[in-house]
C-alpha cells in the first residue's frame, strides 16, 4: 500500500488520495472512515492470500474475505460510491481451495 500511495501521488498530485489500512470486519471503524473520508472510489484489495495457512485456518479466509468485503460493499452502497475496484487473484478463476474460493465469493458479491 505504501509503495502505491507514492506512485498515485506522483502521477496525480490533483486528486485527494487517501490510503486506509484497518480491520475490514469491524463495522464501526469502516462506517467512521466513510463519514470522514466520503471516498468516491474504492479499491479493495484487502484479503488473506497464503494459501498453506488458510488451509489450516480456513475461518479466517471465510471471516476476512467473505464477511469483510461484505461489509465494505454494503457500506459503499450506503455512502454510494461511484466506483467499487475490487483487487482479487487468479486463484479465484477455477478455485481449488479455501483462499481461491472466498475470492471468488468475494468477486460474485460486488
Amino acid at each position: 500500500m505504501y509503495d502505491i500511495d507514492l506512485e498515485l501521488l506522483r502521477n496525480f498530485p490533483y486528486i485527494q488520495i487517501v490510503p486506509v489500512l484497518e480491520d475490514i470486519r469491524n463495522k464501526k471503524l469502516l462506517i467512521h472512515t466513510f463519514e470522514l473520508n466520503k471516498p468516491n472510489i474504492i479499491f479493495h484489495a484487502a484479503a488473506y492470500k497464503h494459501v498453506p495457512m488458510l488451509e489450516i485456518q480456513p475461518w479466517e479466509a471465510i471471516l476476512n474475505n467473505i464477511s469483510g468485503t461484505r461489509n465494505v460493499v454494503a457500506i459503499a452502497r450506503q455512502f454510494e460510491v461511484e466506483r467499487f475496484v475490487l483487487v482479487s487473484t487468479d486463484k479465484a478463476v477455477r478455485p481449488t481451495n479455501i483462499m481461491g474460493t472466498t475470492k471468488r465469493i468475494a468477486e460474485l458479491m460486488v
